[in-house]
């Protein structure tokens, strides 16, 4: 229940207010906010549990704070044991990218080759979920340094 008092009425009013906008667009939403940067494209470089999770929340978030459908689009990296087993984060996935299989220096934990990818596919922003090269501390560096300045999402290279 939300009561009202005369110091906190105009800010719990102005929340309200921002709570029953509708958004045409994730820009719209994000120039409201005062930011400048729209991330729509997000790349996931992690896979099962965690990629799960990781796009399952942020696909809460877009509808429950958007109210738009689909305005994230997630590019998975994929191991062909990934793909062979239809794991669940694939089918989750608006676009996959097929990587090396085997140790995880080859794929989710290898920096050089996570920003090659987001490079090539033009994302937004990098997820990295946990473990993996969520650790390393050259992945947001790396990406930051981009012409594009890739966004990390997670914790910065100094955490």
């Amino acid at each position: 229940m939300l009561t009202l008092t005369k110091s906190n009425s105009a800010s719990c009013l102005e929340s309200l207010d921002e709570l029953s906008m509708s958004w045409k667009s994730l820009e719209e939403y994000v120039k409201h906010h005062g930011g400048d940067k729209p991330i729509s494209r997000i790349l996931i470089a992690n896979n099962g549990i965690a990629a799960v999770k990781g796009i399952r929340s942020m696909r809460k978030w877009e509808y429950s704070e958007l109210g738009i459908e689909k305005a994230l689009c997630f590019v998975c990296m994929v191991t062909p044991d990934d793909l062979a087993a239809n794991a669940e984060y694939v089918r989750l996935a608006d676009e996959v990218v097929e990587v090396p299989g085997g140790s995880n220096n080859n794929n989710y934990a290898n920096v050089d080759l996570i920003v090659d990818i987001a490079q090539r596919k033009q994302v937004d922003a990098v997820w990295a979920g946990w473990g993996h090269a969520s650790e390393n501390p050259s992945l947001p560096a790396r990406l930051a340094a981009d012409k594009r300045k890739i966004t990390f999402l997670g914790p910065g290279a100094v955490a």
